[in-house]
C-alpha cells in the first residue's frame, strides 16, 4: 500500500511538473523580458497593433513576443529582414508580433531581442537602427526591394555609407556570423508565393 501511494505521489508530482512547469517557466522568462524595459521607450499617442500575448508562446518565440510587447515603439520603426514585407505584406518589425509570423521566425525574434537590448542600455534609435540593418540586411531574400524597403531606407534615422561598385551587403567570407542561422526563414514563403 506505501508503494502504491508513493508511486501515485511521483506520478502526480511528474503530471504537475510536466503542465504547470512549462508554462510558468515561459511566463518567468516573458515576464523577465518585459519588466526589464525602460518604463518610457517612445510617444505613447502613436496608436499602434496590439503584440499577440507572449504567454502563448514557449522558448525563444515567447521571448521575442515579450521584447516587441515592451519596445512596440521602437519595433514600429525597424525593418524586418526575413522577407515577410513580400510574403506576409508587413511594413515593419511589430507586424510580425502583431500575427503569428513571429512564432516561426528566427529573424524577427533576433531583432526584436536585440532592439530591446539596445533600448535597456539607452542606445540612441539612429545606432538600433543602423546596427539591426548592418547585422540583418544582407539576410534580405528578395533582389529588388519592396514598397515597404524603399519607404523604411527613406525614414530611417541615419545616414547609410553607399556601397562602392562591386561591394555587397553580404558579410565577408569567413567573417562570424552573427545570427543563429543564414538563411531566411521566409524562403519557403517566398517559394511558395512564386517569388
Amino acid at each position: 500500500m506505501i508503494q502504491k501511494s508513493l508511486l501515485l505521489a511521483i506520478l502526480l508530482a511528474f503530471v504537475t511538473t510536466m503542465t504547470v512547469g512549462p508554462d510558468s517557466l515561459a511566463q518567468k522568462a516573458t515576464s523577465a523580458v518585459v519588466s526589464s524595459a525602460p518604463s518610457s521607450i517612445g510617444p505613447t499617442e502613436e496608436k499602434l497593433a496590439p503584440v499577440l500575448p507572449p504567454e502563448q508562446f514557449f522558448g525563444a518565440a515567447a521571448m521575442g513576443y515579450a521584447a516587441c510587447k515592451a519596445i512596440p515603439h521602437v519595433c514600429s520603426k525597424l525593418f524586418c529582414y526575413c522577407g515577410c514585407d513580400i510574403t506576409d505584406s508587413h511594413w515593419n518589425l511589430l507586424d510580425c508580433f502583431t500575427s503569428m509570423h513571429g512564432v516561426d521566425c528566427h529573424i524577427c525574434q533576433e531583432e526584436a531581442l536585440l532592439a530591446l537590448r539596445m533600448t535597456k542600455e539607452d542606445q540612441p534609435f539612429a545606432t538600433i537602427q543602423r546596427i539591426i540593418d548592418e547585422m540583418y540586411a544582407f539576410k534580405y531574400p528578395f533582389k529588388e526591394e519592396s514598397p515597404a524597403l524603399k519607404r523604411y531606407k527613406a525614414s530611417r534615422k541615419y545616414i547609410a555609407a553607399p556601397l562602392s561598385p562591386g561591394q555587397s551587403n553580404k558579410p565577408a567570407q569567413g567573417s562570424q556570423a552573427q545570427s543563429t542561422s543564414s538563411e531566411p526563414c521566409c524562403s519557403n514563403n517566398a517559394k511558395n508565393k512564386g517569388l
